[in-house]
C-alpha cells in the first residue's frame, strides 16, 4: 500500500512531538522490559543518589539494673548518579515510511498515526543504545554516545577497586582471573564462589548472579558432562546452581559478554535511574534550515547504580573465559600437551 504523495509528515511530527510527549519520554524504558524482574527501575530521580543499607549490632546481655552501653544503628552511604542526556536526530520523514508501513493493513494509516511511530521509533533505538551499555558505559561529558553518558556497574566496580572500597579483605570482591572459566570446570568454580560469600549475603536470602550467557552455556555443559540424565535433571538448560540449594539463580544477560565482572546480589540492590517527571524531561520535534528534514530532540535523565557494596549485600566477581591450549604440530619440538591450564581471553 502506497503513501499519499500529498502526506505533510513533517507537519505531523511537528504535531505528534506534543501529543505523545509522555508517550515518547517513557519509549526507551520499554528495552528494558525483558529485564525488569531482576533490576529495580527508579522513576522521577536525577542528580546524585545517597545509597546505603541500615546495619545493626544489637546483642542481649545479662540483666542488669545499670543502663550502661548498647548496640546502635548506622548507615554506610553509597552514592550513584544519575545524568541528563539528550538526543538531537535529523531526518528525512519520507524516507522511512516505507520501512514502516509497507504492510497491508485494512485502513490506512493518517498522519499523526505516522508520526508518532516514527518518533517512537526513534526513541525506541536510543532505550537500547542505553540497555546495551548498562554495564561497560564510561561516563564522558564530551562525548555523542549513550555509552559516553553514564556509568555502568562495570566501571562503577572497577572505582570501587580502585578506592579500596572493594577488595577480597573486605569480602564484596574475588579475582577469579587465575582460573578462567570454562565448560571443564564451570560448575565447581560457580560452587566455589557460592560457598565464599559472605555469610550474611548466602544465609537465608534468594540470590542472582548477574552473568553473560556464555557462563551460562559453560555451566550447562559442565552439568551434562557431570549428571548427565537424572530424575532430578529437567534438561540441561539450568537456571540455578545445582550445589546452592536454590538459592542461586543464574540471570544471564547479553549486554555483560562483553566484560569481564559478574556480580552476586539481590534485585533490590541493581537500580536503574529515570527521570520522566520533571520539567527538564522533554521531547520536542522541530523544522531546521533543510526544508527535506526535521529534528528530533529530547532530554532525559538516566543512569544505575549499586544500592550498595556491602559484602552482606553484593559480590564482584573478576572472571576470564578459558582458552585451551593448541597442540603443537608434530616435529615442531615440545610434548604437544592440550592439558595445559588455559589463558585470560
Amino acid at each position: 500500500m502506497g503513501i499519499s504523495q500529498d502526506l505533510n509528515i513533517a507537519q505531523a511530527l511537528i504535531e505528534a512531538g506534543t501529543k505523545y510527549k509522555k508517550e515518547i519520554l517513557t519509549a526507551p524504558v520499554v528495552a528494558f522490559d525483558e529485564v525488569k524482574p531482576y533490576f529495580t527501575i527508579r522513576n522521577g530521580i536525577q542528580g546524585k543518589i545517597v545509597g546505603g543499607i541500615l546495619t545493626v549490632n544489637g546483642q542481649f546481655r545479662p540483666y542488669r539494673t545499670e543502663k550502661g552501653a548498647s548496640g546502635v544503628g548506622n548507615i554506610k552511604p553509597y552514592e550513584w548518579e544519575v545524568y541528563l542526556g539528550d538526543l538531537v536526530k535529523e531526518f528525512d520523514p519520507n524516507v522511512v515510511l516505507g520501512s514502516l508501513y509497507t504492510e497491508p493493513t485494512a485502513t490506512k494509516p493518517d498522519q499523526m498515526a505516522i508520526a508518532r511511530r516514527i518518533a517512537l521509533e526513534v526513541a525506541l533505538k536510543a532505550g537500547e543504545a542505553l540497555y546495551d551499555n548498562l554495564f561497560t558505559a564510561v561516563r564522558n561529558a564530551e562525548g555523542d554516545t549513550s555509552a559516553d553518558l553514564f556509568n555502568g556497574y562495570h566501571t562503577i566496580f572497577a572505582k570501587a577497586i580502585t578506592d579500596a572500597i572493594a577488595s577480597e579483605a573486605i569480602g564484596n570482591y574475588m579475582d577469579l582471573t587465575g582460573t578462567p572459566i570454562g565448560a571443564h570446570n564451570a560448575g565447581d568454580v560457580l560452587k566455589s564462589i557460592f560457598q565464599n560469600l559472605n555469610r550474611m549475603l548466602r544465609r537465608g536470602r534468594q540470590l542472582s548472579l548477574y552473568c553473560p550467557p556464555s557462563i551460562v552455556d559453560y555451566y550447562e555443559t559442565w552439568f551434562q558432562q557431570e549428571f548427565g540424565h537424572t530424575p532430578w535433571n529437567k534438561g540441561y538448560q539450568q537456571k540455578e546452581l545445582h550445589s546452592s540449594r536454590g538459592r542461586l539463580h543464574f540471570v544471564e544477560l547479553d549486554n555483560m559478554e562483553t566484560g569481564n565482572f559478574m556480580y552476586v546480589t539481590v534485585k533490590e540492590n541493581m537500580n536503574i535511574g529515570f527521570d520522566r517527571e520533571s520539567d527538564k524531561e522533554q521531547v520536542e520535534i522541530r523544522r531546521v534550515d533543510n526544508p527535506k528534514v526535521v529534528q528530533l530532540f529530547m532530554k532525559t535523565h538516566f543512569g544505575v547504580g549499586f544500592e550498595t557494596i556491602m559484602p552482606e549485600y553484593l559480590c564482584g566477581v573478576k572472571f576470564g573465559h578459558y582458552v585451551p591450549e593448541e597442540p603443537e604440530e608434530p616435529g615442531q619440538g615440545g610434548s604437544g600437551d592440550s592439558g595445559s591450564s588455559g589463558t585470560n581471553s
